[in-house]
């Protein structure tokens, strides 16, 4: 039986918690254990594939923890007692169960020693990699990002070129010969 990945992350993202996990030198502890699963089992899409509800890196978002509203904070990738109040960092167990997930998505994370937090992601209230969508005019994700597909190949229109044909051109020409 498959099933579908829980996270969805982009190349960049798991690029990052990949590094993580090959620079961890410590405990293999809940945070690894939900490090390791995040980079093995998730979903890897472009950033032009990447729906618009799904906590990137970045994205400001609000979620819910064991029921209780939280947020809006931004998900960084930066760690230290020095974050400002609104960031909360991916080397935290909160922030990197909410990297990958989509809104109204739910996770249950380990603590350790018998304890959970349940978290729901409310809502994506920005996200970056939408923005940089809407920037450059191009409408939003595939429906076969939408769909779960690791890897999507959405066709791409290749610049006219003078003595090429066009999209609409089937005439070979002289070249063919």
């Amino acid at each position: 039986m498959v099933t579908e990945p829980r996270f969805r992350l982009t190349t960049k993202d798991h690029a990052i918690l990949q590094a993580m996990l090959e620079q961890h030198r410590g405990p293999h502890g809940p945070f690894v254990q939900l490090l390791d699963h995040k980079v093995r089992a998730s979903a890897i899409a472009f950033r032009d594939d990447i729906p618009p509800g799904v906590v990137t890196l970045d994205s400001r978002v609000t979620y819910r923890v064991d029921g209780v509203l939280a947020g809006p904070h931004v998900l960084v990738r930066s760690d230290g007692p020095d974050l400002p109040d609104h960031a909360l960092s991916i080397h935290t167990i909160r922030g990197l169960a909410l990297l990958g997930l989509s809104e109204r998505g739910e996770v249950v994370v380990d603590l350790g020693d018998g304890v959970t937090e349940a978290l729901r992601v409310e809502a994506v209230l920005w996200q970056p990699e939408a923005e940089a969508r809407k920037r450059q005019g191009v409408r939003g994700a595939t429906a076969a990002a939408d769909a779960g597909t690791v890897v999507s190949f959405r066709p791409r229109t290749a610049p006219a070129m003078p003595g090429r044909p066009g999209p609409e051109d089937d005439d070979p020409g002289p070249r063919a010969a």
